[in-house]
Formats: C-alpha cells, structure tokens, sequence
C-alpha cells in the first residue's frame, strides 16, 4: 500500500509541474482550481506516506544487521515507528467502510477522475515558446533564489522548499526532453540526483521531528539516532550545495533565452 501512495503522489506532483510550465497561458481561475486540487489530494495522502519514510530512514541510518550488535538499543525506535505506520494504515474509516490508506486513495482516484473530466475544457492563450516561457524562467528563478537562501540559512524549512522547486524544473527538463536529447538528459540525471540528495535530506528532518514525539524510548536511543541523522543532514546538504551551484549558475533570463534557442533550432 506505501508502495501505491508514494506513486500516485509522485505523479500528482508531476502533473502540478505541467502546470506551473503552462501557468502563463492558462486562465488563472482554471490553473488555481487544478493545482489545489492535485495540491489537495497529494496532502491526504501525505501521511501515510511519512510514516513508511520515517522507517525507512531509519533502516538507512541503522541497517538491520547492525541491530544485533552495539546498536540494539535502537531497536525499540524501529519497533515504535512501525507500530505508527501500521496504525495509520490500518484505522478505520466509515467513509469507505475500509481504513485511512484506502480512504486517502479513494480521495486521490476521485479528483483525477474529476480533473480527467475537466481536460477538454483546458485552453492555452498562447501558443509555441510563449506558452512555457513564463512557467520556465519561474520555476527556475524560484529555485535558484531557494538554493540561495537554504545554503545561506541552513534551515529545515529552506532546504524543503528548494528541493520543491527542484523538482519541479526536474519535470520541466524531462518535458522538453525532445528540444536537445543528449543535453536534457544529462541536465535531468544531474537535476534528480540533487533532488534525492535534497529529498534523502528532508527525510532525516522529517524523523527527527518524529523522534521529538515519540514515548516510552530511552533518552541515549533517542539522542545517537538523533546524532546520527544530523551528521548524514551535513554531508547531504554540503553535495547538494555543489551541484546546486552548477545546477544554477545562470541567471533565469539568460537560462529562458538559451532555452529558446533550443526551441527555435528545434523547430517546434
């Protein structure tokens, strides 16, 4: 069932990456109704999501061979945040006579089928470059401001909203995989490789935060598994710094005008 969520959630965000390239050219009342509701959908199913990653995050800090050596007494961590998955996964919910993760699924299956139904009245104001322009240079723009003010900050929050915007021109590169194959490949494979540096990071964040909730866990436990995600946090950020500033050396017009170079080359 994680399995299924993590899917639907990733293309979930594929989709509002579509929209926010065409952004510019789509009314603005029908992008605000289709990005809150894949918004709105992929939330629900958030946190079923969070659950399995707090466990797996945890098996990458403490691999399970280790638990039988010094590292036992993080075994109950583990135990804890499974029980929390499972219960998650498991509560019942009258509203499909199943439980949550059915629930939040079902949600999610209904505003795609919604959305599917709104498809044909979708119109573009503009049509060639002019269409994306906008949404490119934005989405850039955002995230190479995002990258600034993370490795200036060093905040959680900072770190999270970057990646976001990773990711986002992550989907815009793959979108127009076809304007300079060779190129737009090899800037994808270096864009999904710091958004899983900056999504193995948040990661760590996010059980850290989980860790502060849990009860009944030995303080020693609980503080080296803390140490330990914070000294994998530092190593993240510091590669993700790297490639950021390659990622986002240009500055967002020169980046849309080379992008519309490749366009016009192209001859779409």
């Amino acid at each position: 069932m994680a399995y299924h969520v993590h899917q639907v959630r990733k293309r979930m965000k594929m989709l509002r990456g579509l929209l926010r390239l065409m952004r510019d050219a789509l009314p603005a009342d029908m992008y605000r109704q289709e990005n809150a509701a894949l918004r709105d959908a992929a939330n629900a199913l958030s946190v079923t999501r969070d659950a399995q990653v707090c466990i797996n995050t945890f098996d990458i800090l403490v691999p399970p061979e280790t638990l039988d050596d010094k590292a036992q007494q993080l075994a109950p961590v583990r135990e804890a945040l499974v029980a929390e998955r499972d219960r998650l996964l498991t509560a019942p919910s009258p509203e499909t006579q199943g439980n949550n993760a059915a629930r939040h699924l079902a949600l999610a299956r209904g505003e795609f089928a919604k959305m599917r139904e709104r498809l044909p009245s979708w119109r573009l104001t503009d049509k060639g470059f002019k269409a994306i322009a906008g949404g490119l240079k934005k989405v850039y723009g955002r995230g190479r401001k995002a990258f600034a003010k993370a490795s200036a900050s060093g905040d959680d929050g900072d770190f999270h909203e970057w990646r976001k915007q990773v990711k986002y021109h992550w989907y815009h590169v793959r979108l127009l995989h076809s304007l300079w194959p060779r190129t737009m490949r090899a800037r994808a494979k270096e864009l999904q490789s710091l958004a899983e540096r900056l999504g193995d990071e948040h990661d760590l964040t996010m059980l850290r935060a989980k860790l502060l909730r849990l009860e009944g866990i030995e303080e020693g436990a609980l503080a080296e598994l803390t140490w330990r995600a914070s000294r994998r946090q530092l190593t993240l950020r510091d590669e993700a710094r790297r490639l950021g500033g390659l990622l986002y050396a240009e500055a967002p017009k020169a980046f849309c005008r080379r992008y519309q170079r490749f366009w016009k080359v192209a001859r779409f």
